[in-house]
């Protein structure tokens, strides 16, 4: 059976995707034969996809459809987006994404948005990552209030049942820069993070991915 992993955060937009991507050429790289799966996704055709991404990281194993088997248009949640279109999300599909990857080594499914965000009307992403048995990987970009945010993804994914495997911290995205926060002190609030993060969480492995 194939190992996977669920690459969840604890908001939208704090480097799931650079992480899930890194993780999987890292994987490939050591000679493992690994698929990137996106469940549902939204705000396609607006710009490169998550999807695309975690199928170019995986070597363009299977195809672009069995990576994303939902997708929509609109940049919004799921199942808004989905309703824009005058659709639903598929429940069974979303339970069943793994189907088409069986005979893979790694399989790295993206969450989106938060933990706790809504997939379908009845499927939040922690649900997802629970009923499909993969250990949770926690994402969060290095600024204000990461350290709160990390902090309560963790205990409540605990408090369902998941096991979370990591915490990363996404340095990807330039800080706002100020007079207090200048251009090169990205490294410096990402090591300070991690010290406390790890302080906090002493059994769990957690990193920074620039």
């Amino acid at each position: 059976m194939a190992r996977g992993i669920f690459i969840s955060g604890t908001d939208t937009d704090v480097g799931k995707t650079a992480v899930a991507t890194a993780i999987l050429r890292q994987a490939v790289a050591a000679g493992l034969a690994c698929r990137g799966c996106k469940p549902v996704a939204s705000g396609v055709g607006h710009a490169e996809t998550d999807a695309g991404r975690l199928w170019l990281a995986a070597g363009k194993a299977g195809s672009p459809e069995d990576v994303c088997p939902q997708s929509f248009r609109a940049a919004i949640a799921p199942t808004q987006a989905a309703a824009a279109e005058g659709r639903q999300v598929d429940d069974k599909l979303l339970r069943t994404c793994l189907t088409p990857h069986g005979d893979a080594d790694l399989i790295v499914v993206e969450g989106a948005g938060g933990l706790f965000s809504p997939l379908s009307d009845v499927t939040r992403n922690a649900d997802l990552a629970r009923d499909l048995g993969l250990p949770v990987v926690v994402v969060d970009s290095v600024r204000l209030g990461a350290i709160g945010r990390t902090l309560a993804t963790v205990t409540a994914a605990r408090a369902v049942g998941l096991h979370v495997a990591a915490v990363v911290l996404s340095v990807t995205e330039p800080l706002e820069e100020t007079s207090t926060n200048p251009p090169d002190s990205r490294a410096a609030i990402a090591h300070a993070s991690l010290a406390e993060l790890r302080q906090w969480l002493p059994d769990l492995p957690v990193s920074w991915l620039a």
